[in-house]
């Protein structure tokens, strides 16, 4: 009876194996296919040997990351540019003085929309 007892457990533990794999394979591939997120804010904080940062959003939230030897980081250049390299859907930051009834930009800055 004691031999049936253990060759039963040991077919349910092996039972129970075989059916965590697929659950933690499928975990790791929702891991893997995770959305990205987007934050935009300050850097109140970059530890370069313990690979994170805090983003203060405008909100005050602080958002903490971490990041490796392979995340890719942009630097944005400031360029004097012409009023002719500004394109459609690009984001924008102005300003302007009002001169009677129109209003005249005198300073601007922007980003190019996505494929510019």
């Amino acid at each position: 009876m004691r031999l049936r007892m253990t060759a039963i457990s040991g077919a349910v533990g092996l039972l129970a194996i075989s059916a965590a794999i697929p659950a933690m394979a499928q975990e790791k591939k929702a891991e893997a296919k995770a959305k990205a997120q987007k934050v935009a804010g300050d850097i109140g904080l970059l530890d370069t040997e313990k690979n994170y940062m805090i983003v203060v959003t405008k909100d005050g939230k602080l958002v903490t990351l971490d990041f490796n030897a392979k995340t890719k980081a942009t630097k944005m250049v400031d360029t004097k540019a012409k009023m002719a390299d500004v394109g459609l859907g690009s984001s924008a930051t102005v300003e302007y003085v009002t001169k009677g009834e129109k209003n005249f930009l005198s300073k601007m800055t922007f980003v190019p929309a996505k494929g510019e």
